[in-house]
């Protein structure tokens, strides 16, 4: 994953390529196993904006198994001050101090030209890591606004099990399996802004269904919705 960013200060497809070969062997090695189904719904000559639902740790290391090319996610400042993975995360995911409404613009300018370079963006939706029992927190509005913005279609991804491998709230976890459903992806071409709160409430609506069906498979059912 490094080597190409000695090439090419901002990485490039083979330091990708290195994630994905990572993955494979992050699971090989723990013993977790990622069931993903709903591949068929991307194709590699677009780009799209990724937006998976997010409970556990283990979901970053899901990201280059759901993508068929080149991604950039949005990630914390603090994550570039990890030992040896934040250098890498400070090179190929866009920065942003959410604090600061400079650094807030520039994430987001940053995010358009990669999305216009043929690069697909992962957003979270939910902003960080679900520790409440409810199958998905509150959605904020960045990710739906750049896709009405540019145009890509947003894809939303259903993570079940995550959170029961590894807890957001540990540092431990345990071999087992986690299912996937990529959904088919939403057209926004057709949609402006003012479609905003629609937008977001329907994929919401659709995330959450799929959710609840995938959890009901599970035993003992680790989430439930609050009412």
């Amino acid at each position: 994953m490094l080597l190409p960013l000695l090439v090419k200060k901002e990485g490039n497809r083979l330091s990708f390529w290195g994630f994905h070969l990572w993955a494979h062997c992050f699971r090989a090695f723990t013993g977790i196993w990622y069931e993903v189904k709903g591949l068929e719904h991307l194709s590699s000559r677009e780009s799209y904006i990724i937006i998976p639902n997010h409970t556990s740790f283990l979901d970053i290391c899901l990201l280059p198994l759901i993508t068929k090319g080149a991604f950039k996610t949005l990630s914390k400042k603090e994550v570039g001050k990890i030992p040896i993975f934040g250098p890498f995360a400070r090179l190929v995911t866009v920065m942003v101090d959410r604090s600061n409404a400079k650094s807030r613009l520039q994430s987001v300018i940053k995010m358009k030209k990669a999305l216009q370079g043929g690069t697909s963006l992962v957003i979270f939706p939910e902003g960080t890591v679900n520790k409440t029992r409810q199958l998905l927190n509150p959605f904020y509005d960045g990710a739906f606004r750049i896709a009405l913005e540019t145009g890509a279609s947003l894809v939303p991804v259903a993570i079940a099990g995550a959170g029961r491998l590894m807890p957001p709230k540990g540092l431990l976890m345990r071999p087992g399996t986690i299912r996937v459903q990529i959904l088919a992806p939403v057209p926004v071409s057709s949609l402006g802004v003012a479609n905003l709160p629609e937008l977001k409430a329907g994929v919401y609506s659709s995330m959450e269904a799929q959710l609840q069906e995938m959890y009901a498979g599970l035993q003992p059912q680790p989430l439930q919705v609050q009412a």
